[in-house]
Order: structure tokens, then sequence, then C-alpha cells
């Protein structure tokens, strides 16, 4: 692990925890490299409020000051957004409608200083009977609905006040063949659904255990697509602490096993456990993490996501090595390393249709469309060296799906 990597787990361990962050780096390169890290993983106003006392007391004012007024600007705009979005949500129960707030707001309030920890939008679950309500007071609010025939994800943007939303129809995208299968643990998300009390206002949410549940597959569909970022294990690791003692731990490691996610999520909780400061989890979440014995490393883990970036987004190549690792969950452990890497340079009809929509209509043209795919991949990414670069890549993370057995 590299200097300044150890110091943003220092910083954030420090922020998590409530106590004073030691400053262990001397270089201005690797203080350079720090900051661009947290910017990456979407975590640098926690990283400067952690260092801020060490940086003051050992003369690092100057390198305070070129990150302070961007982290101050960045929670002074969550703190804007958060209650905009509180406003809107009052406005969408008064109406009859009662959305499910997942992640955002409710993971920020598990924090010391929730406006620290920035997110790029607000998630709602959606029943399919209250969209037509829900998107009918998202538009008198002024906002704009950019597709809303989309099949999983209805996107809504308020570009004034910088409020972005994303309402759900379903937790995951039912067409997936390697994921689609998990939104049957949600189906009774409504029945199930809880009051959430946060600081502005009460939100209704899904019950501790789908959120906790959801939280960990969530970062487990981007860890099968290019990865994702530390952010989202201090979440987890948050909120197994806060709520851990509610969950029915043997129904949960049923359903994370089921998916053939239990050893990512013991290994996720581990990093919080071994670098982050969580020196205790509930009593129960602590006898199924000691069940995994010697599969609980998470080392390789850490460093895939701290070099992914959030949701595995820090380069064009790791982006696109994701159907490499996609094709594997798919093939299973017997699977063939050359099949797979022609169905990436090659991929299926179905999985272009985003990209090249007219393949709907004329799906001879599937063949035009792959050229057009690494034509523009070439232009993109310079070449033959990137896409040997996707290729390595995919092949490094399929050994990762290995290690902490999802595939099988």
């Amino acid at each position: 692990m590299e200097r300044y990597e150890r110091q943003l787990l220092e910083a954030l361990r420090a922020f998590l925890q409530s106590e004073p962050a030691r400053a262990l780096l001397t270089e201005e390169e690797d203080w350079a490299r720090l900051w661009e890290l947290a910017a990456q993983q979407k975590v640098l106003p926690m990283a400067a409020d952690a260092l801020a006392p060490a940086l003051r007391t050992g003369g690092g004012e100057a390198i305070l000051a070129a990150v302070r007024k961007t982290a101050v600007q960045t929670m002074t705009v969550q703190f804007h957004r958060s209650a905009i979005f509180l406003e809107l949500y009052q406005k969408l129960l008064e109406k009859g409608t009662r959305p499910l707030v997942v992640k955002g707001i409710l993971c920020r309030e598990l924090y010391p200083k929730p406006d620290l920890r920035i997110s790029a939008d607000e998630d709602l679950l959606v029943a399919e009977e209250e969209v037509p309500m829900v998107l009918a007071v998202l538009r008198k609010a002024g906002m704009t609905v950019e597709d809303p025939d989309a099949e999983q994800v209805l996107a809504c943007r308020d570009s004034r006040a910088g409020l972005y939303l994303e309402l759900h129809r379903t937790l995951f995208p039912a067409s997936s063949e390697v994921y689609g299968g998990l939104n049957r643990f949600f189906d009774d998300a409504f029945a199930n659904a809880a009051e959430v009390p946060v600081e502005g206002g009460t939100v209704w949410s899904l019950c501790p255990e789908a959120h906790l549940l959801y939280l960990i597959l969530h970062s487990f569909k981007h860890f099968l697509h290019s990865g994702f970022g530390i952010r989202q294990v201090c979440d987890i690791c948050l909120f197994t602490q806060a709520h851990g003692a509610e969950v029915d731990w043997r129904r949960l490691a049923d359903r994370l096993a089921q998916a053939r996610a239990d050893v990512f999520a013991a290994n996720l909780l581990a990093i919080g456990r071994e670098y982050l400061g969580f020196s205790r989890y509930p009593e129960e979440a602590e006898a199924w993490m000691a069940g995994f014995g010697d599969n609980l490393d998470c080392g390789d883990l850490l460093a895939d996501l701290l070099a992914s970036g959030i949701y595995g987004s820090s380069s064009l190549s790791r982006q696109h090595s994701s159907l490499i690792t996609l094709n594997a969950v798919k093939d299973g452990a017997g699977g063939r390393s050359a099949h797979r890497v022609l169905r990436t340079m090659f991929p299926a009809r179905r999985d272009l249709l985003r990209a090249y929509p007219y393949l709907e209509r004329y799906p001879w043209l599937l063949p035009a469309a792959w050229l057009q795919r690494l034509g523009h991949y070439q232009s993109q990414n310079g070449g033959t060296e990137s896409a040997r670069e996707s290729l390595s890549i995919g092949a490094q993370r399929v050994e990762l799906l290995k290690k902490y057995q999802v595939i099988r």
C-alpha cells in the first residue's frame, strides 16, 4: 500500500471515530496524491476535516488551504440539497405516496458530521402504482424527468437547485442475468417499511435488516462491474455498528450466501475493523464474521476499491473491463477465459441496446454496432494499449471474484 493511501485510511478512521488524525506524510507530492485520491473517492471533505488539526500544528497550513475551500463549498452545497430534498419528500407524502428513501441522506445521518459525507444524488424506491403521482409532484416542483420510460431508474433533475433524484422501480435491473434475481429479497420492502427520523424531518425507508442487505448488495453489484469506493465501506460499517443489533443475522447470512456475496460482505466489515477503527460490531455480527476463518483476508479487496474510484470510474479501461467480470460470473468457475474475451469484444445484442438503441429495431446491424463500439473505444482510450489494459484489469478482477468466492 502506498503512503498516501495509508494517510487516507488514517484520516477516514479518525473522522469516523471522532478522533484526531495523524499526519503520516512529509513530501508535497504525496500530499497532492492524497487529495487527488480523496477527491476521486468522494471523501475529500471528511479527510480535510480530520487532518486539519495535525496540519495546523505541523506547519501544513498551505496544504490545508489548498483543499479547505473546496471542502467548505461541497459541504454548503450538500446542506442545501438535503434541505430541498426533505421539502420535496414531504410534498410526496402529502399527496398520499410513500416512496422509500435508500442510501443518501440515511447514510449521511450515520456520520459524526453528516454534511461532510457528500451524495451525488438521492435514491427513492417507488411502488409501480405510485410512479405517475410521484412524477407529477416532481414535475410541478420544477424537476425534469430525463427518461420517463426507463426500465428501472427514472432520473429526475433540478438544475437550479442542484438536486438529482433517482426513482427506482426495482432496486436492481430485473433484466440482468447476473443480479436481477436479487430483487426477490426485497419483495416485502413496502410491507415492512420503517419510519426513520433524520435531521429536519422523518422519512420512510427499508427496515434496518433490508437496508443493510441492500447497502451490501449494491456495493456487490458494482464489485461485479468495475469496482466501488471506500465511502461505501464506511456506510456499511457505520450502518452495521448502528443497527446491527436489530438484524436477524442468520437470515441475512442466508441471503448473502444465496447471492454469493457472503465472503465479500464479511471482508467489507473486516476492512472496517482493520483500517477504519471499528473495533467491535454487535455480537451476532462478530460471531458471523468469526465463522469465515482464513477467508477473512481483506487486503486485495481494499487495494481494488482504492484503485477503482467511486463506483469503478477511475479509468475508462477499468470501466470497460466490466464485461469480462460479468461474463465470468455468468460462466462460473468452469468458464474459459478466451471465450470471455471474445464476448467482451463482441457482446450480445441485449448488452448493447442502451448504447446502440437502433439494434432494437434492426438486430441484423449487430456487426455494425461492434465496429462502431470498437472505433469509439479506441478513440476514447488510446487504441490497442488501452484495450490490453482493460483485458488485464478484467483478468485480475476475475481472480478477485474467485478469491472472495463469487465464482465457485
